[in-house]
């Protein structure tokens, strides 16, 4: 009967110890956890606040679109566009026309050349017509 209980007497987990064991399991899962949700909420924080700047810049645009919407459909801006792109004129005005003598100019070439030297001879092509050259 000795040698049974000295077998089992080797390696004893009691309860708390257990518990403890679990215990720590669920506290590291539950860091874990935390960790991830906190990257998810720096990461819709992060959108949160690009979606906002692009929201507002889209406001201001939407705004200017507007007066110019207003401006456009006004009469001012009709009758400055028929007397600056139509040369139209209310009645009773004087109309100037000025006429310009034409300019004759030359043909423009739009590249300048550049003179290129001449390619260099080797000397031995320079020596070589000296001495074996024709004499004419």
């Amino acid at each position: 009967m000795k040698a049974a209980t000295q077998q089992r007497s080797g390696l004893r987990i009691t309860l708390p110890q257990v518990m403890i064991m679990v215990g720590l399991a669920v506290g590291i899962w539950f860091l874990s956890s935390f960790s991830h949700m906190m990257e998810r909420s720096q990461t819709i924080r992060a959108q949160e606040s690009q979606l906002i700047a692009t929201v507002t810049a889209l406001h201001q645009e939407q705004a200017g679109l507007k007066l110019t919407q207003a401006y456009v459909s006004s009469d001012a801006f009709v009758v400055r566009t028929l007397r600056a792109n139509l040369k139209y004129g209310l009645p009773g005005e004087t109309h100037i026309v000025v006429i310009t003598p034409a300019v004759e100019t030359g043909p423009q070439t739009a590249l300048a050349y550049v003179n290129v030297p001449p390619p260099h001879t080797p000397n031995w092509l320079v020596w070589r017509d000296l001495f074996f050259a024709s004499n004419n």
